[in-house]
């Protein structure tokens, strides 16, 4: 499976501000149509569209492509609410939407029971409401061909590629080929998922329940307690904000946001 997201703002501008904006990690590849950003491999499809949503904020635009040899999803971000095309047979969506999101049993059994979203994808205003998305982000892509690409759902195959190449996006599909062979790898091996270190959270319950016996066995009011509660709460909720900022912002912006050099073709370089 793999995992990109392409936005039109260039990718010395785009690195800057997400360096200061603390949004990443992820390799950064230039384009003439601005940026893809290739994610870690770890990277879960909620933490991509993360990525994707905080990256269309900054460049005005952004799509997350995801797919495998047998299926795609697209989401375009020109809100904070991608919308989202679908490739491929709708079991293999579905695979792949689990595997994307690396779903735990509740998370498939959840999938199944809205496995119906998948249908929408053959509805025209749907259809037409992505290539509305895409122009707005890129006013020059091609509607018909991207159109005849996406009304070609059965077609999961390649399906990422062909799209970004039918809409006039050449070197986005190349980096698409590209990191499919895995050119990117050894860039992106050395990179950490966006993930945020939760164990703070797992602390929260035996501090208040080992407050709330002290309070109880040295007869301390209640008042004190729930004070106690709260600067607890306050001192995790700081401790999580700062542990989020070691991701990206208090790193070199080149360690976790290298820019993988590109000749025309867009073809990373080893």
């Amino acid at each position: 499976m793999r995992m990109l997201i392409w936005t039109p703002l260039n990718a010395a501008e785009l690195q800057k501000a997400m360096h200061s904006g603390n949004v990443g990690p992820a390799a950064l590849v230039p384009v003439q149509s601005g940026t893809v950003l290739l994610p870690p491999p770890a990277t879960k499809l909620n933490e991509a569209a993360y990525m994707t949503n905080r990256v269309r904020k900054i460049g005005n635009g952004a799509a997350l492509a995801v797919w495998n040899d047998d299926a795609a999803l697209l989401y375009m971000f020109t809100t904070s609410l991608g919308r989202a095309s679908m490739w491929g047979s709708r079991e293999a969506v579905l695979r792949l939407s689990a595997e994307a999101k690396q779903s735990g049993p509740v998370g498939l059994a959840f999938d199944r029971m809205t496995a119906g979203m998948v249908n929408l994808r053959e509805k025209e205003k749907w259809q037409l409401d992505a290539i509305d998305k895409l122009t707005a982000i890129h006013p020059a892509a091609s509607r018909k061909g991207a159109l005849e690409r996406i009304r070609d759902f059965g077609r999961g195959h390649a399906a990422i590629p062909d799209f970004f190449r039918a809409a006039g996006l050449l070197e986005v599909a190349r980096v698409a080929e590209l990191a499919e062979q895995g050119r990117a790898d050894f860039v992106l091996r050395t990179l950490e998922p966006p993930r945020v270190q939760m164990w703070p959270l797992a602390l929260i319950l035996p501090l208040l329940v080992v407050t709330a016996l002290v309070t109880v066995l040295l007869n301390i009011p209640a008042m004190v307690y729930y004070l106690i509660g709260g600067l607890l709460l306050v001192g995790m909720s700081a401790l999580l904000v700062s542990l989020r900022r070691r991701l990206v912002r208090r790193k070199p912006i080149n360690t976790v946001l290298p820019v993988i050099p590109v000749t025309q073709g867009a073809v990373p370089t080893d």
